[in-house]
């Protein structure tokens, strides 16, 4: 045991001791995770880590406070009493949560990419789409700015836990200039001044990436801060794992969005407002689209990296993803086949509201033209919103099956997933497949 492990121990011993009342030590737990990665924690810490859980769970802290979101979707972490030791730390149990999940067994693709800490003071899923689209801004441009700050430490020559595999100057920097070009459409919505949209529209992507982090990072809160640092919690000490989470945390943002989007618009069209419909719909075909270049992005991951930590993900796949499978199900009412496949049984929460009857938009479409008050012109703009957004889906998939095939090839998915088969497989499926074939109104 390093002098290092020691002191950590101590802290945490000291922080048990104290109630909780002293602030936990993340710096010393989270600089441990990333030095040999969650799958190597040792057992001694682990244990030590689970007692401190325990204490929280005692003092009652996971009523005490929370990561809440202000009007514009920042957070921030609210301290609380609780009624056994004085707690002050509302984050720290599910840090812990999210950070024992392979010691508790219950290690997943949600716990992987700690959706639970993200979505924190989440706005409600009746927010109001604008609302909900500045906190899926705000989520993805906090997360791509502490990429960037991630990756300049290296091109600094500074590179922090985890740093096997570094890539190389080139490679890094043709991150950076991706990690860009998914934060511009957004910075543009939510930081007033910071991106010029002449520049922009001129030369996509060239935004300098150092401004751009750091005039995301200078309006963070505390709560922020820490948000990102408990956040990256890699199975293992190769570099790129970070871009990995970062990027797989981008995109459940961008489908949080979309599926409470699309709920709304379901209800709009319900309402006989299908102008406003129409448009809450194309809104989230924008934002899918503007999502696209994560792929690139993603695929600066270096693919011998990549092979080597996936074999510490077992158990966690993104057939696991409760948002994207939960935007698909808000599209259209799926097949019988696909609900009771592997993409569906992995989300049986999801699958068991689609059963109960998930009002859809083909659905909702299909009821208000047997109604007879939707006029052809309203249908018309319903649909091709709906067709826009297939269209970009499509792409979507696409994209990710090409990258699949480069990363992995023909070798199983994680999770025990087919991988590159499974995603083959899907690409052909529809999320209107009615509003494709009927006209506007039949």
């Amino acid at each position: 045991m390093t002098a290092t492990d020691t002191a950590l121990r101590h802290e945490l011993s000291d922080w048990c001791g104290s109630g909780g009342a002293e602030e936990f030590p993340y710096d010393g737990v989270i600089d441990r995770l990333r030095a040999v990665g969650k799958h190597f924690l040792d057992e001694e810490l682990l244990s030590l880590l689970a007692e401190c859980r325990t204490l929280l769970l005692e003092a009652g802290a996971g009523d005490a406070g929370d990561v809440r979101a202000d009007a514009d979707g920042a957070g921030d972490v609210r301290a609380g009493t609780g009624d056994a030791g004085g707690v002050r730390d509302a984050h720290a149990g599910p840090f812990l949560d999210v950070l024992l999940d392979k010691f508790d067994d219950r290690y997943d693709y949600p716990s992987y990419t700690a959706l639970a800490l993200l979505r924190r003071g989440a706005p409600g899923d009746r927010a109001g789409w604008e609302v909900l689209r500045r906190h899926r801004d705000r989520t993805v441009l906090l997360l791509l700015a502490d990429l960037i700050g991630f990756e300049r430490l290296v091109l600094d020559g500074t590179p922090c836990d985890p740093q096997g595999m570094l890539p190389d100057a080139l490679l890094l920097n043709k991150r950076l200039r991706l990690a860009v070009r998914v934060m511009e459409p957004a910075a543009l919505r939510a930081l007033d001044g910071a991106v010029d949209p002449v520049a922009v529209a001129a030369t996509p992507g060239r935004t300098p990436a150092g401004e751009l982090a750091d005039a995301v990072l200078r309006t963070t809160t505390a709560g922020e801060r820490l948000l990102l640092r408990t956040s990256v919690q890699p199975v293992y000490v190769l570099h790129d794992e970070y871009l990995f989470l970062r990027v797989l945390q981008s995109f459940e943002a961008t489908f949080a969005f979309m599926s409470a989007t699309l709920d709304e618009a379901v209800r709009t069209l319900r309402a006989e407002q299908p102008g406003d419909a129409a448009a809450l719909i194309a809104a989230v075909a924008d934002v899918l689209r503007e999502s696209l270049p994560l792929f690139s992005l993603l695929a600066t991951m270096q693919p011998e990296s990549f092979r080597l930590f996936r074999q510490f993900t077992e158990g966690a796949s993104a057939i696991q993803s409760v948002g994207y499978k939960t935007f698909e199900s808000y599209c259209s009412t799926p097949a019988r086949a696909r609900l009771d496949s592997s993409a569906f049984l992995s989300v049986p929460d999801v699958r068991g509201e689609v059963l109960a009857g998930r009002e859809t938009v083909q659905g909702t479409w299909e009821d208000v033209i047997s109604s007879g008050w939707l006029t052809e012109p309203d249908a018309a703009a319903v649909r091709a919103a709906a067709l826009q957004l297939e269209a970009v889906h499509q792409r979507w998939k696409q994209t990710h099956y090409r990258l699949a095939v480069r990363m992995i090839g023909t070798r199983t998915g994680t999770g025990a997933t087919e991988g590159v088969p499974y995603l083959a497989s899907v690409i052909s499926q529809r999320l209107f497949p009615a509003m494709e074939k009927q006209p506007a109104v039949g």
